[in-house]
């Protein structure tokens, strides 16, 4: 079963949706986690027949853990009359599948903002919490999720808050709480439309991820955050999107302006006309960026399929420029027992995009210079290394001092012919955000990339190519 499938049964589902459906058959898990075992074991043990047996015997453990896992699951579905739908995936840390995915929605099972559960909503996952209690269970993540109504800090405390009711549900069931994590994603990772009342409650949703450790968790963690299906509906409401459009409906062309003249005093930042970069009225064509980043690479073992795809639940994809988005930020995974945050320090990521190890990269636009310094991702999991550096030389020609310092909020989504780099500035900087696609090789140019900017009321957009300075 893949991923689009269990995003369209969440969109579909009633109170609780979460279901046991299988790719092969329903020892399809053990198979494979055999198959992984033995040749990892081959591998390592340089032929040793015992340690090879060691690892085949591993790799039927974690498969045949699912498999039970899955069975119980569609059993209590068939007695309770519930949907269930879960998915075995794999972490980029890890050579087999070593998690078991399940979405639960939620729209109906929580008071409106509130993080209690209703009757029903609770009773249904007491049936669910106890597939997992007793059966040696491994980390259980629980994730809570929001649609785009209200603030983003509103949605992000509510969304962690339901998320650690259900986990705490979860320990009352008999679950070990040093087992237990939860993370608010808040509306960051939408599966459906926030336009309508239908789409908004598949995002309403809850989800339970079992893991074979810490490491595997924190890897999970990153690949979720650069999934790039999630950028399928943006994480604005109707009402957002329809004043943005009006911006750019209402954006007159502009007056051809040399650079020299465009050296002045910064206004206030509500006006926001702080550097001219000589562009046009913004569009909301997607095309050359979408065709420069390609299909999303499918190696972290399935959970990501095609970027540009309407596989995904809530009706056609609604793929657009940053402009018409949001950034998308989630909180820490904690532990239940220790109420600490995971770290991810221990993960193996020492290897970096090519190009994206610490680089400078650049582009003069109608006179005026737009650097990145400090520009890192890793390899392993697409994900950015802290906040780079954004510098904006007005006028570089005459100017060599940077007008304007910033350090964005960047994410970054992995595809098939190169990686999305998504910028998003303040109300205080020249620019409103910018999509880059980065090449997937050692080349010192990047492959697509258009920069936003507001000049009075309107939005405009400019093409630009970044240079790899070393």
């Amino acid at each position: 079963m893949n991923r689009s499938n269990l995003a369209l049964a969440v969109a579909l589902g009633s109170t609780v949706l979460v279901s046991g459906c299988a790719t092969m058959d329903q020892h399809g898990g053990k198979i494979l986690g055999a198959v992984s075992g033995a040749a990892i074991g081959a591998l390592a043990c340089d032929g040793e027949p015992t340690c090879i047996a060691a690892g085949l015997i591993g790799g039927l453990v974690l498969g045949d853990l699912y498999d039970k896992r899955q069975e119980k699951l569609r059993k209590l579905a068939q007695e309770r009359g519930i949907s269930l739908e879960s998915q075995q995936v794999k972490t980029f840390n890890s050579s087999k599948k070593n998690a078991l995915e399940m979405a639960i929605n939620d729209g109906g099972m929580f008071k409106v903002g509130s993080d209690k559960l209703k009757t029903k909503a609770k009773q249904d996952l007491m049936a669910i919490a106890s597939v997992y209690r007793g059966d040696n269970p491994q980390k259980l993540l629980v994730i809570g999720h929001s649609d785009a109504s209200g603030s983003d800090a509103f949605n992000q405390t509510l969304s962690e808050s339901r998320a650690r009711t259900v986990a705490r549900l979860f320990e009352e069931v008999g679950v070990p709480s040093d087992q237990i994590y939860f993370q608010g994603a808040g509306e960051s990772q939408p599966i459906a439309t926030n336009d309508t009342k239908t789409g908004r409650s598949a995002n309403r949703r809850v989800e339970i991820v079992e893991i074979d450790s810490e490491k595997s968790l924190a890897a999970y963690n990153l690949q979720r955050q650069n999934d790039s299906k999630y950028l399928a509906h943006s994480n604005r409401t109707a009402s957002e999107k329809d004043a943005i459009r009006k911006r750019v409906k209402d954006t007159p062309k502009p007056e051809p302006i040399v650079a020299e003249q465009t050296k002045k005093a910064k206004p206030a930042p509500a006006v926001k006309a702080l550097v001219d970069f000589g562009g046009k009225p913004a569009s909301s064509d997607f095309s050359q960026i979408a065709q420069a980043t390609g299909d999303t690479n499918t190696d972290s073992g399935g959970i990501s399929f095609s970027l540009f795809s309407e596989a995904v639940a809530g009706g056609p994809a609604e793929l657009s420029p940053c402009y018409m988005d949001a950034p998308r930020v989630t909180g820490s995974i904690q532990n239940l027992a220790t109420g600490q945050k995971l770290n991810v320090a221990d993960l193996d990521m020492s290897d970096y995009w090519p190009g994206l190890n610490g680089n400078v990269w650049h582009d003069t636009v109608n006179g005026h210079m737009v650097a990145y310094q400090d520009l890192r991702v890793m390899r392993a999991s697409g994900s950015p290394e802290g906040r780079p550096t954004v510098r904006v030389y007005e006028d570089i020609g005459n100017d060599k001092t940077a007008d304007f310092v910033a350090q964005p909020h960047i994410e970054s989504y992995p595809g098939q012919s190169g990686l999305l780099l998504r910028t998003y500035f303040t109300p205080e900087d020249p620019m409103e955000c910018m999509d880059v696609v980065m090449p997937n090789t050692g080349s010192k140019t990047a492959k697509a990339g258009v920069l936003y900017y507001a000049q009075g009321e309107g939005i405009y957009e400019q093409n630009v190519t970044l240079q790899r300075l070393r």
